[in-house]
């Protein structure tokens, strides 16, 4: 399948990640990324990477686990 764009559930998912930064607003909507942010950027990159070689998706949040500022 190629890409489609990202349904509008893709955008309150950020949206909500914007308002309540946290873990557990992450854990209580992995599902939405994977289904509304990840899967459609996969079928991005897929499709791209005859053009531009394969790409790399990264995580939307920040491992302070061993950072010195622990700032969101």
């Amino acid at each position: 399948m190629s890409f489609q764009g990202w349904p509008e559930a893709a955008l309150d998912f950020f949206e909500g990640l914007e308002r309540e930064n946290t873990k557990a607003y992450w854990t209580a909507h992995r599902s939405v990324y994977d289904h509304a942010v990840l899967e459609p950027m996969t079928q991005l990159t897929d499709d791209l990477a005859a053009d531009y070689g394969p790409a790399k998706i990264f995580r939307p949040y920040r491992d302070i686990r061993f950072s010195a500022d622990k700032s969101p």
